[in-house]
This record gives structure tokens, sequence and C-alpha cells, in this order.
């Protein structure tokens, strides 16, 4: 659980910076949404009422519910990856840390 928690405030201090970055040459580039937080409300939200569901009752539907949601909010991340203001080490770490978030669903609970 607490991977999952740490993952989770890597990936959005990660697009904070993703966002904060570039100049007009960033804006000549293939543009990536600077709204990501409102398009990613939907998973961001089921996320943490399958949480909060699964803090509340710890029976393996709920564990499930965890699992699916958190590999929706993954998936949702994904193409924000390949975002042309991410580059070098910063699309690195981007992507590792989505890969640890995924290797990790397994012990989420």
């Amino acid at each position: 659980m607490k991977n999952v928690c740490i993952s989770i405030l890597f990936l959005c201090v990660g697009f904070i910076g993703l966002n904060s970055c570039g100049g007009d040459d960033a804006e000549k580039a293939v543009a990536c949404s600077i709204a990501w937080g409102t398009e990613l409300q939907a998973e961001v939200t089921a996320l943490s009422n399958a949480f909060a569901a699964y803090g509340a009752d710890q029976s393996q539907p709920n564990c499930d519910a965890v699992k699916a949601a958190y590999q929706t909010y993954i998936d949702a991340l994904r193409p924000y990856g390949n975002c042309a203001t991410l580059t070098g080490q910063n699309r690195t770490d981007f992507n590792n840390a989505l890969n640890e978030a995924e290797n990790n669903l397994s012990t989420i609970c």
C-alpha cells in the first residue's frame, strides 16, 4: 500500500513538472494537454472511491476493485508519456514510475 501511495505521489509531481516546463519551442511541438487533472478526474475519483471502500471493508471484491481502478488510472496516464515536452530523463522516470506502479498491482492488498 505504501508503494502505491508513493507511486501515485510521484506521478502527480511528475505531471506538475511536465506542465511547468516548456516555452515557445514546446508550444510548436506536439502539445500535451495542460488540463490533465481534469481529463483524469474520473479515474482519480474511481481510484479514491475504491480505496475508501477497501478501507471500510477489506474484502476480496473491494481489493479487486482497487486493482481495477488503479490499472485504469495507469492506462489513462500512459498517453501522457508521449508528450513532446517530456524528454530525456523525465520521460524515462515517468515511464519507469508507470511500469513500477503496474508491477506493484499484485501487492496492493
